[in-house]
């Protein structure tokens, strides 16, 4: 249920129960499919912010790599199998982390293990 349409979201309406003592916080923690360390910390941001409390508060950079700056990286990478991960991404100017460049190098099985040639 969307909490928009005036009826009770299910995560509110959970915690809501567990505040009246209708539900147990195993019982509440297995409707949500989350653990009973979620719950807890739902129920204590329900207490000091309401509903609002609920919502998903996250943040990050959940920016995508196109796949035109997903080839690119590959292309530079083949082109120099040495070049890290940081060096790629600054020469590209993506505005992405270190890590999902090297991602990027691992899905494609240019990251530096299958780079290297092996000391035997």
């Amino acid at each position: 249920m969307e909490p928009g349409n005036g009826s009770l979201s299910l995560k509110e309406k959970v915690i809501k129960e567990l505040l009246e003592g209708k539900r147990k916080c195993y019982e509440a923690a297995r409707e949500l499919g989350v653990t009973p360390r979620s719950v807890y910390n739902y129920f204590h941001r329900f207490l000091e912010r309401g509903p609002d409390g609920l919502r998903d508060h996250r943040t990050g950079n959940h920016r995508k790599l196109s796949l035109q700056e997903e080839a690119a990286i590959v292309a530079l990478k083949q082109e120099r199998p040495k070049r890290s991960a940081r060096l790629i991404r600054n020469r590209l100017g993506l505005k992405v982390s270190e890590e999902a460049v090297r991602l990027v190098l691992v899905k494609h099985h240019l990251n530096r293990k299958n780079t290297c040639p092996s000391a035997t």
